[in-house]
């Protein structure tokens, strides 16, 4: 019986998602939480794995067990043993067929740049960034970055052959003297939203033009924008499927 569920975590707290020897991270809390109330062996599958530090609000997960177990009622158990810092939000029974990364269409991902007064109880929550920054630049600069492109200048993985994605759209929303980038997209490669956003930022402060970022884009290259935003500013919002 396959099981699918929304979480959400305190990425501060993990060496990021996928299970690793030696480290804390939310599959191997995930499989070995769920295995002792389905009383079985578990695999958690996710709908993408988010590094040391990253956030999630809506990652989604699934995984199979032998017995049925009432979705509301499964969840509710596992709140308990997880808590505080991984929390499942919603639960279903799924059909077999149904996988969280192969049947992802696109995800969002927010990230938050602080420009208040460092404040320590919120340094894990956001980037906080000390910089005088032009707004308009930056909304201009983060046109180039919404369509079909090879984002290889924005992948850390020199593994990966396929670097084009479609970002579908990219926001920036100011509240509170905070900035929120929202972006969507199809794909996103290790890191590539935080450099993204720190190129933007890189922008603001005047370093780069907004029409800088097409050239990067065009340029195919990690050494043209050699920076990374940290994990802290960063959510796995939403997954979105057919």
């Amino acid at each position: 019986m396959r099981y699918k569920m929304i979480v959400s975590y305190d990425g501060s707290y993990f060496h990021g998602f996928q299970r690793q020897k030696d480290y804390v991270t939310v599959q191997e809390v995930l499989e070995k939480t769920i295995s002792e109330i389905a009383k079985e062996t578990v695999t958690v599958k996710s709908a993408g794995r988010t590094d040391a530090g990253v956030h999630a609000l809506g990652q989604v997960i699934h995984f199979d067990i032998a017995n049925h177990i009432p979705p509301k009622n499964f969840a509710k158990v596992l709140n308990k043993k997880l808590f505080p810092h991984i929390y499942i939000k919603e639960a279903y029974i799924v059909d077999e067929t149904f996988h969280s990364r192969k049947n992802a269409i696109k995800k969002e991902y927010h990230y938050i740049v602080s420009l208040n007064e460092f404040n320590p109880l919120e340094a894990m929550y956001k980037h906080f960034f000390h910089s005088h920054i032009d707004i308009a630049k930056i909304k201009e600069a983060m046109g180039y970055i919404v369509g079909r492109h090879d984002f290889k200048s924005f992948s850390k993985n020199k593994l990966i052959k396929d670097t084009v994605r479609t970002i579908e759209s990219f926001e920036l929303e100011v509240k509170n003297n905070e900035l929120i980038f929202k972006i969507i997209g199809d794909g996103f490669m290790h890191n590539m939203v935080r450099i993204i956003v720190a190129l933007m930022l890189k922008v603001g402060e005047g370093k780069y033009e907004p029409s800088a970022v097409k050239q990067i884009i065009e340029g195919r290259s990690r050494k043209l924008v050699p920076y990374v935003a940290p994990a802290s500013g960063l959510y796995l919002v939403k997954v979105y499927y057919e």
